[in-house]
């Protein structure tokens, strides 16, 4: 338990016991060794902990092992096992063909022409390729800025009720202060435009990378502001559109940072987004950290990579059944040239 902050270590204990004496009920044991309590702990702690499982149960050594050449030569890092991971949800086809179709991109990694951009632009491929039109927006070249947190249109215009002639800090006094226009956010930044392509888009693909356990700071503050956006102005989003996430990280194991991916997911559903693709790449380590020499995302040389992705894109607008839930662990070529993008279908 010296895993867990003190003040959690009863609350956690108690559910932990309850997982375990129930798993112990319905396989009929009277005793449980370390194999099962890790299961049962699995159920209990978030997936970042699963490197700890690892260590725990004596595999981390070998994970050690596998990933130590990525670190020593340049033959070592482009061979090294990258692993894919493609979560499809069949839903049926769209409400609307494929060619109909806008799909809008935010790609939330600082680093251009890195993984994140690099699958984003694959899966867009895919989807273009189907039909549909496409753009991207790296959110780190969005000029917005925080919200202030001021009040919501519910309670302002509940206040304006008991006090009509107070004045209140909230989005449409400071808008009509500013200057700024009366259909768009106090902050009167870019985030009323980038919210209009959401409104006009049909499918929304949000790709993203994870360290340390959080999805990164442009991505949290995109999703902070569009939160406000709808509650302050009061504009909600129609429900019906489709989307897809991709995240990337380094530790070989698509399990460990999936809560971090879900909940983005999560948030994309409270806006009305349905995800119907996940793509989750990992291995992303190594002397480049994940690049090639070009300072380009190494998922560029990985054919496997590019064209579970580029299904992916292409499933989004299209709804076709082109692959099932599918791990695959990439090792071969490692190829020290990029992938030529020929049509894959």
């Amino acid at each position: 338990m010296n895993w867990v902050p003190t003040i959690r270590r009863e609350a956690t204990r108690r559910k932990i016991e309850w997982v375990l004496g129930s798993m112990m009920r319905e396989r009929g044991k009277s005793e449980a060794d370390k194999a099962l309590l890790i299961e049962a702990c699995r159920f209990v702690f978030p997936t970042s902990y699963e490197a700890r499982f690892k260590k725990v149960s004596g595999e981390i050594n070998l994970l050690r092992d596998l990933v130590a050449p990525a670190f020593q030569s340049m033959e070592g890092y482009y061979t090294y096992p990258r692993l894919i991971k493609r979560v499809s949800l069949d839903v049926g086809k769209p409400p609307k063909p494929a060619n109909q179709m806008k799909v809008m991109a935010f790609t939330a990694g600082p680093r251009q022409g890195g993984n994140s951009d690099t699958l984003v632009a694959e899966a867009l491929r895919g989807a273009r390729d189907a039909g549909a039109a496409t753009e991207s927006i790296r959110l780190v070249d969005l000029e917005i800025g925080r919200c202030f947190s001021t009040l919501l249109i519910a309670n302002y215009q509940e206040l304006k009720k008991l006090h009509p002639g107070r004045e209140f800090l909230y989005c449409k006094d400071f808008r009509e202060k500013a200057g700024a226009s009366q259909n768009g956010c106090a902050m009167d930044d870019k985030m009323s435009e980038a919210y209009a392509k959401i409104e006009a888009a049909d499918a929304l693909l949000v790709s993203f990378p994870v360290y340390t356990d959080w999805e990164t700071s442009m991505l949290a503050g995109f999703i902070e502001r569009w939160t406000r956006y709808e509650h302050c102005l009061g504009t909600h989003l129609s429900p019906g559109r489709r989307g897809m996430v991709i995240s990337t990280w380094g530790t070989l194991t698509s399990r460990i940072y999936e809560h971090v991916t879900d909940h983005v997911i999560q948030n994309l559903y409270l806006r009305q987004i349905n995800v119907v693709e996940k793509i989750i790449g990992c291995g992303f380590v190594g002397l480049y950290s994940g690049l090639d020499e070009n300072y380009h995302g190494i998922a560029n040389h990985f054919p496997k990579i590019m064209e579970m992705t580029y299904l992916a894109g292409r499933a989004l607008v299209t709804g076709e059944r082109n692959q099932k839930e599918t791990v695959v662990e990439t090792r071969a070529p490692g190829q020290m040239e990029p992938v030529k993008t020929e049509v894959r279908k």
